[in-house]
């Protein structure tokens, strides 16, 4: 269902692949969105566009399928330094 209301900066969307975005900007004289996603990618959306899309309104506090799998690698290279750090202190021994 294509999206009817107005963007609204700072407010969190997500797409039906689950794909989560922030408005960072929204300018009705140029009708462009900006948007950063999840990944920190920003992309520049003409207000027609917008208004086709198949949107919901999240809450910030949600969490989702992207936050999650972020949060997931995250852990996983802070497991990867933690290990690395041991060995280096291993060596120096």
């Amino acid at each position: 269902m294509p999206m009817h209301e107005e963007p609204q900066v700072g407010a969190t969307y997500q797409n039906p692949e689950g794909r989560t975005f922030k408005v960072t900007a929204f300018d009705e004289d140029e009708t462009t969105v900006q948007v950063e996603y999840a990944d920190a990618s920003v992309e520049i959306l003409d207000l027609d566009n917008w208004y086709d899309m198949d949107l919901e309104m999240i809450d910030d506090g949600e969490e989702t399928d992207e936050d999650e799998e972020l949060e997931d690698e995250e852990e996983e290279d802070d497991d990867d330094l933690d290990d690395d750090d041991a060995d280096e202190d291993e060596d120096e021994q």
